[in-house]
């Protein structure tokens, strides 16, 4: 084979590897969406579904309109674009949400339902849906320790140590846990933050505690007991 074989050979094989990367990197172009295309002509709060989009992790990884709301995203037509022969729904509301979300995050959806959370709004008395916290379009986790606008603090005053639990999978032990820590907040601002005279023991070490405190005093009464052996030593 000669020089410039192995180039073009070379050359053929390169783009055999790239072009396949490029397009996966490349997620899902706007452009190709027809739903993408409509709404962002339409302005207001049409428009923003489709420009949050743009630009969320979904349309990084090829999650396209249709994954949500069905319909064919390569339509030409608002009616051809909207068809529920090819399974348009629109806008999912109340549980509706969960089993939309449950397509792509099975594992997430199905903790989150056993949560106190989850089980308070799939049974109508309250409770976040998935798009509350992460939103529709332009999905995000919230970060914790909190942002000045973290969506904890749409439903929670105090959102103090939410960094330390799991909020899909807030249990019973979760609440007593946080209440807690509230309590102990509340006796170091009446006390001034001032230390108290016995340290406080860690949440995790409570079931040895009164071990701990005998240990503790056992080995208090030998030291002193000790001290009190060395003076009279002296004094002998």
């Amino acid at each position: 084979m000669n020089k410039e074989k192995f180039a073009l050979a070379m050359i053929v094989f390169t783009m055999a590897l790239v072009f396949p990367v490029s397009v996966f990197a490349a997620g899902a172009a706007p452009g190709s969406v027809s739903c993408y295309n409509c709404h962002k002509t339409l302005g207001g709060g049409l428009a923003k579904p489709a420009l949050n989009w743009a630009h969320s992790i979904h349309q990084q990884n090829g999650v396209t309109c249709d994954q949500c709301h069905g319909g064919n995203p390569r339509a030409t037509t608002m009616e051809g674009a909207m068809s529920k022969a090819h399974g348009f729904i629109g806008k999912p509301a109340g549980v509706a949400i969960a089993g939309v979300c449950n397509r792509c995050h099975p594992d997430m959806v199905l903790e989150y339902e056993k949560s106190i959370m989850g089980k308070a709004w799939l049974g109508g008395s309250g409770g976040p849906s998935c798009t509350k916290c992460h939103g529709a379009h332009n999905n995000t986790i919230p970060v914790l320790p909190p942002a000045k606008h973290n969506i904890c603090l749409q439903c929670h005053k105090d959102i103090t140590w939410f960094d330390q639990i799991d909020p899909m999978n807030v249990t019973q032990n979760t609440v007593e846990m946080l209440s807690k820590m509230q309590i102990k907040k509340g006796e170091q601002v009446i006390l001034g933050k001032r230390p108290p005279v016995i340290p406080s023991i860690r949440q995790d070490l409570d079931p040895y505690k009164i071990g701990l405190i005998a240990f503790g005093g056992a080995g208090f009464v030998f030291v002193m007991g000790f001290i009190i052996y060395l003076l009279l030593e002296k004094r002998d």
